[in-house]
């Protein structure tokens, strides 16, 4: 029986090329019956699951592989612990990470009977991981012709199968051997992510809107539980939409190979070198380009949240009092609390609901006069135009990237080349982003129905078209024990700023134009019944 000094701490390490978490656990799981039957300490940070790692490759940074060697390294470890020798290495080279001089470590397989801590393991280890490299390279060698005719033919490889999309076995496969299958579902969830980022919403508006039920389809239908979480029925954040956003997987465009050892980053994808894959597209690729040139763009926040509109006033909204900013707040009434908001100066705390409500309506009855406002320009920029001048940019730059290759050019020779090349790329990148992200005012002005579009979009599409229509709305104070409680109220204490000296109309006067009748939204008649009653 081990004593307390002598009982061995081991790791247990598992590995496999592909994302099937049930093969994990079973390689843990067989680990652990080992540790357990010799008396080992496995502590809880001491397993290492390696899923979708391929041990033929460089398993660099971010991998259970680099945090178990860097544990050894610490002195944290005796002995490893894996099912089959190949799931720890299959390579010499990595062999050598793990053995003297460089580590010390006794590696222990449950199914192949090594042990280095018995004489002769290590030999056998050397053994079984010169047979595994030797069968790698033949394979290399099979798998080359059969990984560029895929290619070739536009099909992804079998791993991680990006949301909006399932994996196709290939018994149910068509006659083009097609492999992802759009999942309605989720192709609404990416196709209102776009619309919304295109109209102008912030990552965090889009995001609280997913997870406030509020998304919806193109034609203004709700899209229902399904959107509320991820794929793994987690709530959204900014970087998984983030990451969604700039993949070009929805626009049907297949990635360009990696380096070896590097792992996928949507951020860094060159979309000049993606080719056309065989799946059907959930996004244009006019969409997702407009999208990562939005996203990538180097001065935006790192952190969206500080963006991100909750309310219909955030970011917009002003003290008439001090010109200070104003914050969403608390307001407590005898009968219930309410959402308000306050001067962050202490000139006021108000209910939101009146102010939201003649806020609306003014943008309603200003977007609807007929003639009262020009805002979509006619004489937009040439995206055809943008995008073949992109095409040609691009065309010139792999061209020279090839020369230099084939050691037609020089390194210098290069330089000056892509000096001239990149920035006329960037700018031309630029211009077709802004050419193709949407005006936040187009849809809603050239609809048929104003206060039906306003009413259905989200607060973050509403925050961003009321951006576009002021510089700021000023809310004054009222009088001590004055309640606003209609519409017609508030227009006297609040003050809509347009951006357009000529569109600075009275809300009076744009309800003249369109006979249309004051209404409080919906959702705010049960917060201004609330208060009539207090």
């Amino acid at each position: 029986m081990n004593t307390t000094e002598n009982i061995l701490r081991a790791g247990i390490y598992g590995r496999q090329s592909v994302r099937q978490d049930q093969g994990i656990k079973q390689q843990i799981a067989e680990g652990k019956r080992r540790t357990d039957a010799e008396g080992w300490h496995v502590a809880a940070d001491a397993v290492y699951a390696d899923n979708d790692t391929s041990a033929s490759k460089v398993r660099g940074a971010g991998t259970e592989w680099a945090r178990m060697l860097a544990d050894i390294d610490a002195g944290k470890l005796d002995v490893i612990v894996v099912t089959e020798v190949t799931r720890l290495l299959r390579r010499l080279v990595d062999v050598l990470e793990v053995t003297t001089p460089r580590r010390s470590v006794r590696i222990v397989s449950t199914r192949d009977g090594i042990d280095t801590g018995a004489p002769l393991g290590k030999l056998l280890l050397v053994i079984l991981a010169t047979i595994a490299e030797s069968e790698i390279e033949r394979k290399e060698e099979r798998a080359i012709p059969y990984r560029a005719a895929r290619r070739e033919a536009g099909h992804p490889t079998s791993g991680l199968v990006p949301f909006g999309y399932r994996w196709v076995p290939g018994v149910q496969r068509d006659e083009r051997g097609t492999r992802y299958a759009v999942v309605p579902e989720e192709a609404a969830v990416i196709r209102f992510m776009s619309r919304e980022l295109l109209a102008g919403a912030s990552l965090g508006g889009i995001v609280a809107a997913l997870n406030a039920g509020e998304a919806r389809d193109e034609r203004g239908a709700l899209l229902g539980e399904s959107s509320r979480t991820t794929r793994k029925g987690k709530r959204w954040i900014t970087t998984t939409a983030r990451r969604l956003l700039l993949s070009p997987f929805p626009a049907a465009l297949l990635p360009h190979k990696l380096p070896e050892g590097e792992h996928y980053n949507a951020a860094k994808v060159d979309m000049a070198r993606c080719t056309p894959g065989a799946w059907e597209a959930i996004l244009s690729e006019d969409a997702v380009m407009a999208a990562r040139s939005i996203l990538l763009e180097p001065t935006r926040l790192t952190h969206d949240g500080n963006t991100r509109a909750k309310h219909l006033l955030s970011g917009i909204g002003r003290c008439a009092e001090c010109g200070g900013p104003i914050r969403s707040a608390q307001v407590q009434t005898t009968a219930q609390a309410q959402r308000g908001y306050r001067c962050t100066k202490g000139c006021f705390v108000r209910a939101a609901a009146v102010i939201e409500a003649y806020v609306s309506e003014a943008v309603i009855a200003l977007l609807s006069a007929p003639g009262l406002l020009q805002w979509v320009p006619e004489d937009g920029a040439d995206i055809d135009a943008l995008r073949a001048r992109l095409t040609v940019l691009q065309r010139d730059r792999a061209q020279a990237e090839a020369l230099y290759a084939e050691g037609e050019i020089s390194a210098a020779t290069l330089r000056t080349k892509t000096g001239k090349l990149d920035p006329e790329i960037q700018s031309v990148d630029a211009a077709l982003a802004a050419a193709l992200q949407a005006d936040p005012l187009a849809e809603i002005v050239t609809a048929d129905d104003v206060r039906g579009m306003w009413e259905n979009v989200t607060t973050a599409r509403k925050n961003a078209i009321l951006g576009a229509l002021v510089h700021r709305v000023e809310i004054g104070r009222v009088g001590k024990g004055v309640r606003v409680l209609t519409v017609e109220a508030a227009e006297a204490t609040v003050t809509m700023g347009w951006r357009r000296a000529e569109h600075r109309v009275s809300l009076t006067r744009a309800r003249s134009l369109v006979s249309v009748t004051p209404r409080v939204p919906d959702d705010a008649r049960g917060v201004i019944a609330a208060a009539l009653v207090s």
